[in-house]
């Protein structure tokens, strides 16, 4: 959420008890005065990977808004009673069709998400992974397509978020500490 303002748009109306004017407290607490509820707005976790497949990057090109038609990541949010992992793979599956080798953990950044009109704050992660090459990529989900790049040469302007041009770049100065060109 980026301001106490719009938190109170949102909520108007005491979760609880339905008391109209509950306050918004350190950009982040609602807290309502007549019935003492308290509730704390937290990040949303969300996991995202950079998939290699022999020597080229796959990115997915984003179907949906936020980013409509900007490059991104496969992953997503992480569901409850999921590990960081197991929500990624999930994900990867039901954008690309794919199952990966082992994760490899490579960074994580904020991240701000505007869906459907509701600003949300995440933290991403970011993991570095494989796919083989007969893999058949099935763009799904919210995915319009996918496009294949030297993992070097990728314009970090191009992604929809801000978060996965951090990543990208911490993956760009990793493969080149391991000699990629």
């Amino acid at each position: 959420m980026s301001s106490n303002h719009e938190i109170q748009n949102f909520f108007r109306y005491c979760p609880l008890c339905g008391k109209a004017g509950p306050q918004v407290l350190s950009g982040r607490e609602l807290n309502c005065s007549h019935c003492g509820f308290r509730f704390f707005f937290n990040i949303a976790a969300a996991a995202g990977a950079f998939v290699l497949r022999d020597r080229e990057l796959i990115l997915c090109v984003r179907g949906k808004e936020p980013g409509l038609g900007r490059l991104d990541v496969p992953g997503g949010f992480i569901e409850f009673d999921e590990t960081l992992e197991q929500g990624l793979r999930r994900e990867i599956r039901e954008e690309l069709g794919i199952e990966v080798g082992a994760l490899s953990y490579l960074a994580s950044a904020p991240n701000d998400y505007r869906f459907a009109g509701v600003p949300y704050k995440t933290s991403d992660v970011f993991f570095r992974t494989t796919a083989s090459s007969d893999a058949v990529l099935v763009p799904q989900d919210d995915v319009a397509g996918y496009e294949l790049f030297n993992p070097l040469r990728v314009d970090p302007e191009a992604f929809a978020f801000e978060s996965t041009r951090q990543g990208y770049l911490h993956l760009v100065r990793i493969l080149r500490e391991e000699g990629w060109t």
